[in-house]
């Protein structure tokens, strides 16, 4: 009789139950098309808003809290970050790129490459998430992006334009740094204009004194980081052996360096105009150091080599862009004896390294090296 009395309001319980689920269904649904609509509020902010950093301001605060959150969920879904950027139109070759070669956060690459459109607008980034369902990254950035867009669309805001028509322009940043990877960058110099190209001053020429003299004799300036000081002993040690070429110069910062505190950058500068061959050493050291291509980082060691190799490498990359139209005459690399494979293999990223050879031919061929431009 127990058994049966339990059972009494089975119908009710069921009834209950459909109810139930009818009331969480009909508040999921309200809150997916709240969360469809979050798209709206932020479709004149660029995604660039996302990387503005002032601290000491809530638009500053919003936005890299805004930033935190993408990039925290997003990255830690497999394979979310690949997803986004497929959906975002970055080339699948340029998500290889990033999977198999980059060691930054993946999630942070695709945003920084994708804000280099003028277009590419928050809204674009929500919409992506609604097509993956990813309504609980949507529902942790609903609060950080509507407060977000609250600073900046208030009518007395001065972001809002004027236009007739009242369409609200896109807000933007256009002053931040542009970090991606050179093999990244490469893509949008081609196909955009001057703006998007890497913001490397272009190198002056250094007035020669009365007391200078242009060289008679070849010069080799070599660059490179601690991990490429072996080889860059050998290769003095190389060139201080030619028996059938004498005279040939070989610059470290290092051995100069009474001259070089006097005035790092002239040095760097006259020496690098100067130099018949730049030629950088390529270990894990040199492409960690040049890699983020920082502008004005901050390096306070002794070695004068490591501390200017980012420099150095700014003045190849605009030598190749801008004074040799992408025909590299001034470089010749040398990859050491011990290459890690995975030097091997990221190498061929950076067309402003090449050509490249192995120290156990640096005889061999850059004799072939200086014959061949009429050095010698």
């Amino acid at each position: 009789m127990e058994l049966t009395k339990e059972f009494d309001n089975a119908e009710t319980v069921s009834i209950d139950t459909f109810i139930l689920e009818q009331l969480v269904q009909e508040e999921r649904d309200k809150e997916i098309t709240e969360l469809n609509l979050l798209s709206k509020k932020v479709y004149n902010l660029h995604t660039s808003v996302l990387y503005y950093r002032n601290s000491k301001t809530k638009m500053g605060s919003l936005c890299y809290d805004a930033w935190r959150i993408l990039v925290k969920k997003v990255g830690g879904t497999p394979n979310g970050w690949r997803d986004l950027g497929f959906l975002l139109g970055i080339k699948q070759d340029d998500l290889d790129y990033i999977m198999n070669s980059i060691q930054d956060d993946p999630i942070d690459i695709v945003l920084k490459l994708y804000r280099l459109n003028e277009k590419a607008t928050l809204d674009k980034i929500l919409d992506a998430l609604v097509k993956m369902n990813r309504y609980d990254i949507l529902k942790a950035l609903e609060g950080p992006l509507s407060n977000l867009a609250q600073c900046f669309n208030k009518d007395d805001s001065g972001y809002v334009s004027n236009s007739k028509t009242g369409q609200k322009e896109i807000i933007s940043f256009k002053n931040l740094p542009n970090d991606l990877p050179p093999a990244l960058n490469k893509n949008y110099i081609a196909t955009k204009n001057e703006r998007n190209r890497p913001n490397i001053p272009k190198p002056t020429p250094l007035l020669m004194t009365d007391n200078e003299v242009k060289n008679e004799k070849p010069i080799l300036f070599l660059t490179f980081t601690e991990d490429g000081l072996p080889t860059a002993i050998n290769i003095q040690e190389y060139v201080y052996n030619w028996t059938d070429i004498t005279g040939v110069t070989v610059i470290t910062l290092n051995d100069r360096k009474d001259e070089v505190y006097q005035n790092p950058e002239k040095f760097i500068r006259e020496y690098f105009e100067k130099a018949n061959f730049v030629v950088p050493i390529i270990t894990s050291g040199y492409l960690n150091e040049i890699k983020s291509n920082r502008p004005g980082a901050l390096n306070t060691t002794d070695n004068l080599d490591l501390k200017y190799a980012n420099f150095i490498y700014k003045l190849i990359v605009n030598h190749y862009i801008h004074a040799s139209g992408c025909l590299n005459k001034k470089v010749r690399t040398v990859l050491p004896q011990n290459v890690d494979r995975e030097v091997f293999t990221n190498i061929s990223m950076y067309p402003e390294l090449m050509p490249w050879t192995f120290e156990t031919k640096f005889d061999e061929q850059f004799k072939a090296f200086l014959k061949a431009d009429h050095i010698i």
